[in-house]
């Protein structure tokens, strides 16, 4: 007797993998996501569900260097960066 066995390959969407930093100013509040991606990574800068901002990257290193740099934007731009306490 043959047993046939399915295998099936789910693909699993993007992930929010977690949060780098947050900044504050006035009453809004923005948050940079880290999101795994099937072939990469991608940094967004969202306040709520709103997205301000949103970059693909291939490597992890290009990810963080480009939350860095809009971290850095944002601090220029008179936003608190919400420190954990």
């Amino acid at each position: 007797m043959k047993r046939h066995e399915s295998r099936s390959v789910r693909y699993e969407g993007p992930e929010d993998v977690g949060t780098l930093w947050m900044m504050h100013r006035r009453e809004h509040t923005a948050r940079c996501a880290l999101i795994a991606r099937r072939n990469g990574w991608e940094v967004r800068v969202l306040m709520g569900r709103d997205l301000l901002l949103e970059e693909r990257c291939e490597r992890a290193d290009e990810a963080f260097s480009t939350a860095e740099l809009w971290k850095t934007r944002m601090l220029q731009d008179g936003w608190r960066q919400v420190l954990p306490a």
